[in-house]
């Protein structure tokens, strides 16, 4: 299976379709509303990509080029597994680099602008997402972050990132979290933001909307996207994303990653077969 996430993504036309719910996606950019955000190279430079980036996020700093664009589709590229899955096959691939200056980071932003958002800060407190991701076969573990972005209350925007326990190298994991998933030892939900506590605190999501410092803050703003990251500190990584299903995206209805997006016919099998969604 190992070979399944080195392979050379292939090109697709389509980068949306939709059946019975199910959403497949297999590229960056406005066509599917997935961008790269922080990503960064072996150098810890961080990419910017004309088509393939969300600009709001870079804030003019960082030009937009198309070479950045080429150096994105090493890091975060759409491949078929040869797998069956749940709707589909394929994954999305996130390549950690083998620098620890190094990071691949992908998030649902929507349409261009993006007016209002995914939902306000408060639906967190019923949150939940499953998704179904491989982890490549190296000597440590490489968990990807689920991750959210907020705009708090305060006009200041956070960054929160679940990294789960248990996961197993040279497999299939499938993680299922909702608002009040409890932290172990190293595993949580973690803050981060200007004076945020960062990596030094992990706790439940629910437990972060009723702290006496932030809770007010966060579900007092509103959700600007949610994604997957995997790398910073974490080189010689690659996993691949199969599928998700979120409370914030696509109704809560199944999103499915890879190159290959089901002919009409093959969804419709599918729908009666009662495999999508």
């Amino acid at each position: 299976m190992r070979h399944a996430l080195i392979a050379t993504a292939a090109s697709a036309a389509a980068s949306l379709s939709a059946f019975a719910g199910v959403q497949y996606v297999n590229a960056l950019g406005s066509g599917s509303g997935w961008y790269s955000d922080d990503t960064r190279n072996t150098a810890g430079q961080v990419l910017n990509g004309t088509n393939s980036s969300w600009q709001p996020a870079f804030g003019g700093f960082v030009p937009p080029s198309t070479a950045n664009d080429a150096a994105i589709a090493q890091q975060i590229y759409f491949t078929d597994t040869g797998t069956a899955t749940t709707g589909g096959t394929g994954v999305m691939v996130l390549d950690g680099t083998t620098s620890n200056s190094g990071k691949s980071s992908v998030k649902f932003y929507g349409a261009a602008g993006n007016p209002g958002g995914l939902g306000s800060g408060a639906s967190l407190a019923s949150f939940t997402c499953d998704f179904r991701w491989f982890m490549d076969n190296y000597t440590t573990s490489r968990t990807p972050a689920l991750s959210l972005l907020i705009q708090g209350s305060n006009g200041l925007v956070y960054s929160m990132a679940y990294v789960g326990a248990g996961a197993q190298t040279q497999s299939w994991n499938t993680f299922s979290v909702n608002a009040n998933t409890a932290a172990s030892a190293g595993y949580g939900w973690f803050l981060y933001s200007n004076g945020a506590p960062g990596g030094a605190v992990s706790t439940s999501l629910n437990e972060w909307l009723s702290d006496a410092t932030y809770g007010s803050i966060l579900s007092g703003g509103t959700v600007l996207a949610q994604g997957f990251n995997i790398g910073s500190s974490q080189r010689n990584c690659r996993v691949g994303i199969d599928w998700m299903q979120s409370s914030l995206l696509n109704g809560g209805d199944l999103i499915d990653f890879g190159t290959v997006v089901p002919a009409p016919g093959a969804l419709a099998l599918l729908g009666v077969a009662g495999i999508a969604g």
